[in-house]
């Protein structure tokens, strides 16, 4: 966070030099004709571009806040996977599928979603977590109750990949390449109308052009921030994972 406002008060004090050399090199007072008009401009121009910004930040803190919570419900799966196959009373089965599920959550652990990040997908992570489905379609039982359990079993796992699918796709998801050139381009011309505008205060000029550059810098880097959830400085970690091993270690 310290980062983000030490870049934004960077930006404030390039937007501040560049609007003191504006009035040097130009005189306002031959702006000032035009400022009815150029008031008009600001307010059409402020409002589409208001709302633009506001649902580019809607867009991927909905995003980011549905990635978070896909890692959550994986992690949350795999524990309840372990717990289903308890009920086998099978302890060579349990064993199997609580290493499985231990070495797949280590892999992401260490991994910390790096790949993702990166655009790429983790092949060895698949290939651990299809061991799963091996183990599963291993199962032998002779009773009832082990059929039960296995039919919750096998429907579990299923929606644990159902939802690790639309984990990795979602992470993968970035804000279209046009979308995010609109609002780099409606942020330039903001900051541009700011320096240019004919104040007669410079004062006022210097504080009014410094605070939009503060606020678009700052909107700028949020959007690239959460646009990639594992990259920048608020990043989903997997957390999740680690307290999934501390509960089957405690717990079990």
């Amino acid at each position: 966070m310290k980062i983000v406002i030490i870049k934004s008060t960077i930006a404030t004090l390039i937007v501040i030099l560049a609007t003191l050399l504006f009035r040097e090199a130009f005189s306002s007072e031959d702006l000032l004709a035009d400022v009815s008009g150029l008031g008009a401009f600001v307010t059409v121009f402020g409002t589409l571009y208001g709302i633009m910004a506001a649902f580019i930040v809607f867009e991927v803190w909905g995003q980011y806040n549905k990635t978070a919570a896909l890692v959550a419900q994986e992690a949350q799966g795999l524990e309840r996977l372990y717990r289903l196959a308890i009920y086998f009373r099978d302890e060579k089965l349990s064993r199997e599928i609580k290493e499985t599920i231990t070495a797949y959550s280590k892999l992401i652990i260490a991994g910390k979603f790096q790949k993702l990040g990166s655009g790429q997908r983790n092949k060895e992570n698949g290939i651990v977590f299809r061991r799963i489905a091996e183990i599963i379609k291993g199962i032998t039982f002779d009773d009832d109750h082990d059929h039960v359990v296995f039919d919750h079993v096998v429907s579990h796992y299923g929606k644990l990949s159902e939802i690790r699918t639309e984990r990795i796709t979602q992470s993968l998801t970035r804000l279209p390449f046009l979308l995010k050139f609109f609002l780099y381009l409606g942020s330039f011309i903001t900051i541009f109308i700011f320096i240019t505008m004919p104040f007669t205060n410079t004062f006022f000029n210097l504080f009014t052009a410094g605070t939009i550059g503060f606020v678009i810098s700052m909107v700028l880097q949020l959007v690239d921030d959460l646009d990639n959830p594992f990259v920048g400085h608020w990043n989903i970690t997997p957390e999740p994972f680690v307290r999934t091993l501390e509960h089957i270690e405690q717990d079990y």
